[in-house]
């Protein structure tokens, strides 16, 4: 298949989508148009495996991601084992109902208070799922698919071309500077900052827990909202409700206990809330339990 400008232009459109937290089409596409669709598909990629940039790396897996659980929906149970069978992700039915092997369960399954081993029905290494369960664990395969690039070497003039002027339209990266210096702030924050910046997708508790520990050391929304931005799945709009929502509803800084529980605790501080850190500067006795 030869790349012509059509198609990269769509692969370009693609990536932009993406960057506005837009999926692109979930809809059946006409089969004059399947070779355009896939032809844009392996552009993007290759434009993004040649410009190297996380930002945009990740936020197109997300959004193609989101994407293709939109149209496992719609599929046939055939067509839906064979693509399990494809991501390694393989369920099968005990007694009416749908059960995964726990490596594949913890292998895909979302960073999320729901989908942690301990709230789930496990017997006889297998983890109980349901058929929507298993559409989100095959769509956080197919992210970390397309999250893995090798560097691509001498791509065609066409890709450096567009490569250009795609990035003309990645936003500059968000500087961090509130003021903080090197062990203002407890060590599970710090970590969570880190991975804002690095772009990584945060998940819901590990984005509420920043989003009240900044509230509550005064740092304005706007700086607040600027540090959301960085992750591939930031939406203005829902950023901006969730914060004001917070800072109406009062909500208090969870202890060390619940971030021992939601799994960012990476430190034994010993200090019951991370609001209580004094600037302490490491090195730190890892918790049990610490994710790193």
């Amino acid at each position: 298949m030869e790349l012509n400008d059509e198609m990269m232009e769509r692969a370009v459109q693609r990536v932009v989508a993406a960057l506005k937290g837009e999926q692109g089409a979930s809809y059946r596409i006409h089969p004059s148009d399947e070779l355009l669709e896939l032809g844009s598909y392996a552009a993007a990629r290759m434009m993004l495996a040649h410009l190297r940039n996380r930002f945009l790396i990740n936020k197109f897996a997300v959004a193609e991601a989101k994407r293709a659980s939109s149209l496992m929906r719609s599929e046939s149970e055939g067509n839906l084992k064979r693509l399990g069978e494809e991501l390694g992700i393989t369920p099968q039915e005990f007694e009416g109902r749908l059960a995964l092997p726990v490596y594949q369960y913890a292998s895909f399954s979302p960073r999320s208070v729901d989908y942690r081993l301990i709230f789930r029905n496990v017997k006889n290494g297998f983890v109980e799922v349901n058929k929507h369960e298993v559409i989100r664990l095959m769509e956080e395969a197919v992210k970390g698919r397309m999250e893995n690039y090798k560097p691509l070497q001498n791509p065609p003039q066409i890709i450096r071309d567009y490569s250009k002027k795609l990035m003309v339209l990645v936003p500059k990266e968000t500087v961090l500077k509130m003021s903080f210096k090197e062990g203002d702030n407890p060590p599970c924050i710090e970590k969570l900052l880190e991975g804002a910046k690095a772009h990584q997708n945060l998940n819901h508790q590990a984005r509420l827990v920043l989003a009240i520990y900044l509230l509550a050391r005064n740092v304005p929304v706007e700086k607040v909202q600027a540090i959301f931005s960085n992750l591939p799945d930031y939406e203005e709009r829902k950023t901006k409700y969730q914060l004001d929502h917070i800072i109406k509803r009062g909500y208090s800084m969870p202890s060390c206990a619940t971030l021992l529980s939601y799994g960012l605790c990476v430190a034994d501080c010993r200090i019951g809330t991370p609001l209580r850190w004094k600037g302490k500067v490491g090195p730190w006795k890892k918790g049990k339990g610490s994710s790193s």
